[in-house]
């Protein structure tokens, strides 16, 4: 019997709304995403809630809900522990579900997997996986995060706009110095100056090993710090380079840039908890002065030439083969360095990512291939958060932002045409997203004061010393959609009696759908259920709150506590879902529902693959050329 697809790729796109897909391809911003749309079937998929990254890949790698693979946000309530003490999500070890990939190999199949998200620690066992944590600096393998070394009439290029908190976009660090602040001073005690026409300046350039990344996700606890030197020269009438040596010695060079220029990448060893790492350095000029009084030089994400995949080997092959890989293009670093110093930095991950996938599928056999971009949600965070009028963003910055939308979707597109060309005639290739994005337009709703201003949630303290007070606290909010009852017996220091327990879950919901917005006069809650009742949403088990709830879509960031049926502006929440290729029909836009635990069982009826365990999932029918294949 021959199966539809011998094989399948999925290419994932986190936080990337069909709306806005479908608006990139019509705008011709996406030609080989366009043509896929045209070549089989495609429609707006029904995602997890809350529209959240842990939930969502989780759900669309293992075709389960969130109440089934338990892995429901990125901060996960303990049961029986109080309720501000949670579990960080960005784990497969807290999946109760089989991960697709998994279930390939249980029916003696290939799998290989290029940074997809949430797949780490890896469980795949004779497959390949290239890293694949999480957003940023969410990775257990960075050296150090960004560096943005500045000096003189240096200001950030930030937009007007409330930034998502770290619960929601984990690599918007916002209790961490976002650049460092340097000295230029008259070079002295050097050998081998270059020639300038001016008075040549040095400044001191120190690494910070475990810089800017997560402290539960960094790979240590204490790096050395690693000083490079640079020397401002001018070659010109005025400073216009600098070199950056490994000593005081101008012949130890690393690199000699003039402005706008990047160095190649170097490899070079770092130390952390008095262990030796080596990783890859790069660094580029963004800003230097006639009269050197305004500076900035910037160094990427330092990635590790080892260690990062499964088998271990693979890495060697890819630093051999490939070239250096580089996790994070640095959206933690947008609104600091220019704009189009972060998409360059952009187009060489989405190509390196391509680059690894090509090389791994041409070296070996395979029958999956998985392999996704993060930079479909940083731009939701940044660019589209002001992109649509109503967000209220000055003409200069919506502006901005649309370019920087189209600028996203244009790069994911290249290494979509590119990873497409892996496809041959019997290989089926699926296009999906976890969840959507939208703009914003109002002030975000701050659960926690709402439930103070309302009475259920206690502070005692002022300023940094200011703590929940769990003696007079009856509700809290864990997580991003979820609130808990301060029960007696269940809680540590619970002061709700049992007796009492619906009558403030009865209270909290009519607190919410009585709630008013002071500044606008609205009602931002769209939803509030008990946790039987949300089972709606797919929602169930211990680990749910006592109540959830949901905002509409004008109080909320780019994604998270909306509904995932939501359209607003130009975007939406709507999860992204194209097919084609192999045992795929040229349908276009599908009538029937799909959602996000149908992508799973799919790819695995059309290569003939066992259905993954506790999938609830079914298959789009509709989309294939052959609904009932596995009968003839």
């Amino acid at each position: 019997m021959r199966i539809p697809a011998k094989r399948a790729i999925v290419i994932g796109m986190d936080g990337a709304s069909m709306e806005l897909v479908r608006n990139m391809a019509a705008e011709g911003h996406m030609p080989n995403l366009a043509a896929l749309m045209k070549q089989g079937g495609w429609r707006p998929m029904i995602g997890v809630f809350p529209t959240l990254t842990p939930p969502g890949w989780t759900a669309l790698s293992t075709g389960s809900w969130p109440g089934t693979h338990r892995v429901m946000d990125f901060n996960i309530h303990k049961p029986g522990k109080r309720l501000d003490q949670t579990e960080w999500g960005i784990n497969t070890r807290l999946s109760q579900s089989e991960y697709m990939w998994n279930t390939f190999e249980r029916a003696g199949k290939m799998p290989i997997l290029v940074k997809w998200e949430m797949s780490w620690p890896p469980t795949v066992k004779k497959g390949i996986q290239v890293e694949g944590t999480g957003p940023g600096v969410s990775n257990h393998h960075q050296i150090a995060g960004y560096h943005l070394f500045v000096a003189g009439k240096w200001a950030p290029r930030r937009l007007v706009a409330q930034r998502d908190p770290e619960t929601l976009d984990p690599s918007a660090l916002q209790t961490v110095r976002e650049f460092d602040p340097v000295e230029l001073v008259e070079a002295r005690g050097w050998r081998n100056l270059p020639k300038s026409n001016k008075p040549v300046q040095e400044v001191e350039l120190t690494i910070r090993p475990l810089a800017r990344g997560r402290g539960d996700m960094n790979r240590g606890k204490k790096g050395t710090p690693k000083p490079y030197y640079g020397l401002v020269y001018a070659k010109g009438s005025g400073y216009d380079r600098v070199r950056i040596c490994k000593s005081r010695n101008g012949t130890s060079m690393l690199t000699d840039l003039g402005v706008g220029e990047w160095s190649d990448w170097w490899l070079d060893g770092f130390e952390i908890d008095g262990k030796r790492v080596r990783g890859y350095v790069r660094t580029k000029l963004i800003t230097l002065t006639k009269s050197a009084d305004a500076f900035e030089l910037f160094f990427p994400q330092i990635w590790p030439n080892s260690g990062y995949t499964k088998p271990l080997s693979v890495a060697k092959e890819i630093d051999e083969n490939v070239g250096n890989f580089l996790q994070n293009p640095m959206r933690d670093a947008l609104g600091l360095i220019d704009d189009d110093t972060y998409f360059e930095l952009l187009e060489f991950h989405h190509q390196r990512i391509a680059d690894v996938a090509e090389y791994l599928t041409s070296t070996r056999d395979w029958d999956l291939l998985m392999t996704e971009t993060h930079a479909s949600d940083y731009t939701s965070h940044f660019f589209l958060s002001r992109a649509d009028r109503h967000s209220g963003g000055a003409p200069s910055v919506q502006k901005r932002c649309r370019e920087g939308v189209a600028r996203t979707y244009a790069s994911i597109d290249r290494m979509i045409g590119r990873i497409r060309r892996i496809a041959d005639k019997d290989t089926a290739i699926f296009v999906v997203s976890d969840h959507g994005g939208t703009s914003q337009q109002f002030q975000v709703v701050d659960i926690a004061k709402v439930l103070e201003e309302t009475g259920f949630l206690q502070y005692s303290g002022r300023g940094k010393s200011r703590r929940i007070d769990w003696s007079r606290t009856k509700a809290a909010n864990v997580g991003l959609v979820h609130i808990f009852v301060n029960l007696k017996g269940r809680q540590p220091g619970g002061i709700v009696n049992k007796k009492d327990y619906e009558a403030v879950r009865r209270d909290l919901i009519a607190t919410l759908y009585d709630y008013t917005d002071e500044q606008t006069g609205r009602r931002p809650f769209a939803l509030a259920l008990t946790r039987e009742d949300a089972e709606m949403v797919n929602l169930w088990s211990d680990l749910v709150g006592d109540v959830v709830y949901a905002l509409r879509p004008e109080f909320d960031g780019a994604h998270g506590k909306q509904m995932p049926s939501v359209s607003f502006g130009s975007a939406g929440q709507h999860s992204t879902f194209i097919a084609a290729g192999a045992g795929i029909k040229r349908t276009g836009a599908l009538q029937g529902q799909v959602r996000v635990v149908d992508v799973a069982p799919t790819v695995c009826y059309l290569t003939g693959t066992p259905m993954p365990r506790n999938v609830e999932g079914g298959v789009v029918y509709e989309a294939l050329k052959n609904p009932d294949w596995h009968l003839r």
